[in-house]
C-alpha cells in the first residue's frame, strides 16, 4: 500500500472513529435513547388527538349537564313534591303510630321539628303556641321531636311540654328519626308547610317569623 493510500485510510478511520465516540456521548447524555424526529412527531400528534379528545368530552358533557338542568327544571314545574311521597311516621303521646297525611287529614299542615336541647326551638315554642290557639281549628299543626333517644329522649321531651305549659299542643315523637330524615332536618328547628290539597310549599330551618306565618296560614285557609 503506497503512502497515499494510507494516509487516505488512516482519515477515514479516524473521522468514523470521532463518528462514533460522538454517538456514544450523545446517548449517554440523553439517557441512553436519542430520540428521532420520527418519535417527537409521533409525541406531539399523540398530546394533539388526547387534548382533542378532551376538549371533546368536556363539550359532551357540558351539553348533557345543560340538557339535564333544563330537563331538570322542566321535571320541577310539572312535579310538585307532594306529602304523600314523604309520608313518614311518629308517634303520638299514647305510643301510637300516626302518618303525617293521616295528621294533616285533608287540611293545611304545619310540622315544626324540635328538641329540647335547641334553643332556638324553645324559644320560639310561644310563638307556635299562639298560632296554634289562633289556627288550630283550620289548621293541623305537629311538633314533632327528633326523639334520638341519646341527646333527646322522650321523658326529657315528655317533662319539658309539662313543665312548660304546653301539654295542649299536638305534639309527636320521632322516635325511629324516620321524619327527621325523609325531611332532612339536620339543623333545628326546621319547619314545614303542607297545603290543603298535600303539596310541599317550604321547609325552613331556623326560626319562624310569626307575621311571616300568619300571612302564610291566611292564603292557606
Amino acid at each position: 500500500m503506497n503512502d497515499n493510500r494510507r494516509g487516505v485510510l488512516i482519515a477515514v478511520v479516524s473521522m468514523v472513529a470521532i463518528l462514533v465516540v460522538g454517538l456514544v456521548g450523545y446517548n449517554v447524555l440523553a439517557g441512553g435513547r436519542a430520540p428521532s424526529a420520527s418519535a417527537a412527531m409521533e409525541e406531539k400528534v399523540d398530546a394533539g388527538e388526547t387534548s382533542g379528545a378532551a376538549s371533546g368530552a368536556q363539550a359532551s358533557e357540558q351539553d348533557s349537564g345543560q340538557g339535564t338542568a333544563a330537563q331538570d327544571t322542566q321535571k320541577d314545574a310539572q312535579d310538585v313534591p307532594m306529602l304523600a311521597d314523604y309520608d313518614a311516621t311518629v308517634y303520638t303521646d299514647a305510643n301510637e303510630v300516626m302518618t303525617l297525611t293521616q295528621i294533616a287529614d285533608g287540611k293545611p299542615l304545619v310540622m315544626n321539628f324540635w328538641a329540647t336541647w335547641c334553643p332556638y326551638c324553645v324559644q320560639e315554642m310561644p310563638d307556635f303556641q299562639q298560632l296554634y290557639e289562633e289556627y288550630g281549628d283550620r289548621v293541623s299543626f305537629a311538633f314533632i321531636d327528633a326523639t334520638d333517644g341519646s341527646r333527646e329522649t322522650l321523658d326529657a321531651a315528655r317533662s319539658w311540654l309539662a313543665d312548660n305549659g304546653l301539654t295542649d299542643l299536638p305534639a309527636y315523637y320521632d322516635l325511629d328519626l324516620n321524619a327527621t330524615a325523609m325531611f332532612a332536618a339536620r339543623a333545628l328547628p326546621t319547619t314545614v308547610v303542607v297545603s290543603a290539597d298535600g303539596r310541599i310549599l317550604g321547609v325552613r330551618s331556623g326560626m319562624i317569623d310569626p307575621s311571616q306565618m300568619r300571612a302564610t296560614l291566611d292564603s292557606l285557609v
